[in-house]
């Protein structure tokens, strides 16, 4: 029987939430150089 609040599921869920926020953060980075450093640059 498959329980979805298993330990591995949790781990895995966490996994996948930390890289997919590491993408997220590395692509705001990126458009912030493409872009002069975003709101930075309005400061």
């Amino acid at each position: 029987m498959h329980k979805p609040n298993s330990a591995i599921e949790r781990i895995k869920n966490h996994l996948a939430y930390k890289l997919g926020k590491v993408m997220i953060d590395f692509s705001h980075q990126r458009n912030n150089y493409k872009y002069g450093g975003g709101v930075y640059s309005i400061i």
